[in-house]
């Protein structure tokens, strides 16, 4: 986002309700942290690590800063991002705009924003722009797209309508851009429904809906589901000799669905249980082809890899990797325990994930606790149980991650 959008996001909110005081409001937080991998050296999409080139140890510095500006009918957000890796200095806006109530009723939104909506934790197959909304990684900080929007709310209906004209900060190779949005919502005292579509998604209509509903006091259970294309769809290639994989772009229109359900313990803990079902994914048989594919290409690369042919290998297996569906199983269960999110100076979570065609599965485990007013220290582990020719195990086994986080303002 170039500043002269900047400077109309704040003419815009500057401009309703004239005549008030603002409001300013905010924080900003230093985050450090480092990471070091059991990397599957063996991996066959990986050979020597000669494709996959991570750095381990990896350290990261951030600094997240949020700061909104308030008065009656408007509000400006800007949430300024700093990152530095080993081998990446970088200074962005993860999210900038402006939100102006034109009347009772009329919702004025634009600028970079998150547009995430739906109850599923794992992936969020309802919505276009955001399958991955990162809700199972704690760390990760998701950048909005630069959008305008208007919503329209009269009781328990609501109505938006939407253009997304860029990916923002998000990788444009997998974020469409261009895409018209109109969403509906109906909300009743204890349920919700929402549909959407959005077009043109990779070149087609994307159609989505979401349902959800409160049963008694613990359960809520619910329900999401898209069809659509995807930027690209990879397949084995057969013939020999040959690149490994063949591309086709974009992907053809499949279905995803999924199911789940939580249940709030007395103590404020949460357990929560989903199915996912992703027809963009491999079958088993397809995935299965996959890895062997790829087997054969390493050790036709381990046994020369002085030979004209090895780049070609190696930028194939890269394919392999960076074009491979989101998912590459079409089934998966998530089990996910929680702390209590009311508690403050801790916080923790456990998170198992299977792909149930190749029978691997992740659990990543997750803890901070608060050491003084300004300080947080935390902690993730995670670990594979499967191997090298499964999704969760072909590049790492394992990873551990330290890091601490101060609160400035």
């Amino acid at each position: 986002m170039n500043a002269r959008a900047l400077v109309l996001l704040l003419l815009l909110a500057a401009r309703a309700g004239a005549g008030d005081p603002f409001k300013s409001s905010g924080n900003a937080e230093l985050w450090a942290y480092g990471a070091a991998q059991d990397l599957a050296r063996d991996s066959p999409l990986n050979p020597g690590g000669q494709v996959a080139h991570l750095a381990d140890p990896q350290w990261t510095g951030e600094a997240r800063v949020n700061w909104r500006l308030s008065r009656e009918g408007a509000e400006l957000v800007l949430r300024p991002r700093a990152l530095a890796t080993h081998d990446l200095d970088q200074a962005y806006l993860g999210q900038a705009f402006a939100r102006i109530r034109l009347d009772d009723h009329l919702t004025l939104t634009a600028g970079r924003e998150l547009l995430t909506w739906g109850p599923g934790n794992f992936r969020s197959p309802s919505n276009p722009l955001y399958f991955d909304a990162g809700r199972t990684d704690p760390l990760r900080d998701v950048a909005g797209v630069d959008l305008a929007r208007l919503t329209w709310t009269g009781g328990p209906l609501s109505l938006m309508l939407g253009r997304e004209q860029d990916a923002g900060h998000l990788d444009p190779a997998a974020t469409p851009e261009r895409v018209t949005l109109a969403k509906l919502d109906l909300r009743g005292r204890s349920t919700q429904f929402s549909a959407i579509v959005a077009a043109p998604v990779w070149g087609a209509p994307f159609f989505g809906s979401f349902a959800q509903a409160t049963l008694g006091e613990a359960w809520l259970v619910y329900g999401e589901a898209g069809s659509g294309r995807r930027p690209q769809a990879l397949a084995p290639d057969p013939a020999l000799p040959g690149p490994p994989f063949l591309v086709q772009a974009p992907s053809p229109r499949e279905a995803t669905t999924l199911l789940g359900a939580t249940y709030t313990l007395l103590s404020g803990q949460t357990l929560g249980l989903e199915w996912l079902h992703d027809g963009h994914g491999f079958s088993a048989r397809g995935e299965r082809q996959y890895f062997a594919r790829a087997a054969l290409a390493a050790d036709q690369y381990l046994a020369a890899p002085a030979a004209p042919q090895a780049a070609l290998l190696l930028a194939g297996l890269g394919q392999g990797i960076s074009q491979a569906p989101s998912l590459l199983g079409r089934d998966y269960a998530s089990l996910l325990w929680q702390s209590n999110l009311q508690e403050t100076g801790r916080y923790w979570r456990l998170m198992w994930t299977a792909n149930l065609q190749d029978r691997g599965s992740q659990v990543l485990a997750y803890g901070e606790k608060s050491l003084s007013a300004r300080f947080t220290a935390f902690a993730a582990l995670d670990f594979s149980l499967g191997g090298v020719e499964t999704e969760f195990g072909w590049l790492s086994r394992a990873s551990l991650t330290l890091g601490m986080k101060c609160f400035v303002f």
